[in-house]
């Protein structure tokens, strides 16, 4: 278990890492061979996706509860902050306050580069947690795979079936991790933006996952990202042009999760997080397939409010 929690520290969302800031993303979609006129396409949505954010920030997160938010009640046992003691806690925030503080003067420092980036995601990746954006509100934004809530008791995980439906894959070469996810990223985007035998533009979806493989004694060895086809595709999805690409049918399957809002690459996080939700389905006597971790990220990286969750499928899915 420790090791299976240990290669859980490679586990950040592909999507966050699709575009190195240090270059502009125009420059960047030109090498990845794709038209002017796409690339005007990409930046009228930039200019649209910019207005809609204003929007969404303009919005009160307080009218949701992190119960709410995250899809379940956190179990009393990882709330830190009620463990703390009021001057460790008012320590806490203030020090919150300050990083906030100060990631915004470097924004303000630096505002055109920022805009320039947000294709990719920006710099920020502050040390806090903030609240998530609910799974409604992300998928009354974007289509979401079908998925149904399953009933379960106990508290820090949520319990979802997702239904059958095709997903395009593409493996990710865990023996470079930022080349492998670039790539397996591009592949996939590349597909959906007519790299397939319909020349079709295809919606993008979310999540973004990405599912880590391990053998019986939890070395990685090997990882594949997906995109859900969204429904005007399912029936017929397109044969994708890049063999390294492919269609699949995936099954019904039972997956519990944990959510987190905000832009945390950071590895300590991500296995704190595993870490969690397997110890909250123990409690449950729910026994997950060991030989599998998912992360998934359903917004766009350093793009208004976030929603990245870390996934495990149940056993009997498998």
């Amino acid at each position: 278990m420790l090791r299976l929690l240990a290669v859980c520290t490679l586990l950040t969302v592909a999507l966050s890492k699709a575009v190195d800031s240090d270059f502009d993303w125009k420059n960047i979609l030109k090498e990845q061979g794709f038209s002017e006129e796409d690339i005007e396409g990409f930046a009228q949505n930039e200019r649209e996706a910019k207005v809609e954010l204003e929007q969404e920030e303009a919005k009160d997160e307080d009218d949701i509860t992190w119960d709410e938010a995250k899809g379940y009640e956190e179990c009393e046992e990882f709330m830190w902050w009620k463990k703390a003691g009021k001057e460790d806690w008012a320590d806490k925030k203030k020090e919150w306050a300050a990083n906030n503080e100060m990631e915004d003067e470097e924004d303000k420092d630096d505002e055109y580069e920022v805009d320039q980036y947000k294709f990719g995601g920006n710099k920020k990746k502050g040390k806090s947690c903030p609240k998530p954006k609910s799974l409604a509100e992300v998928c009354e934004d974007n289509e979401c795979p079908p998925f149904e809530e399953v009933a379960v008791s106990g508290c820090g995980f949520e319990a979802r079936k997702i239904l059958a439906a095709n997903w395009t894959v593409t493996k990710l070469d865990v023996s470079d991790m930022k080349k492998g996810d670039q790539s397996a990223f591009w592949r996939l985007f590349k597909y959906i933006s007519g790299a397939n035998d319909q020349g079709a533009k295809i919606a993008m979806t979310v999540p973004v996952i990405t599912k880590w493989y391990m053998d019986e004694e939890y070395e990685l060895v090997g990882a594949e990202m997906a995109f859900y086809i969204p429904s005007a595709f399912q029936a017929n999805p397109p044969a994708p042009s890049d063999p390294l690409v492919r269609v699949e049918r995936w099954d019904d399957a039972i997956t519990y999760d944990r959510a987190f809002g905000g832009n945390r690459e950071d590895e300590e996080f991500y296995v704190k997080q595993f870490k969690m939700l397997y110890k909250a389905l123990a409690k449950e006597d729910i026994t997950p397939y060991s030989q599998m971790s998912i992360t998934a990220g359903f917004t766009r990286p350093g793009w208004g409010r976030q929603r990245k969750e870390v996934m495990l499928v149940d056993a009997g899915s498998m």
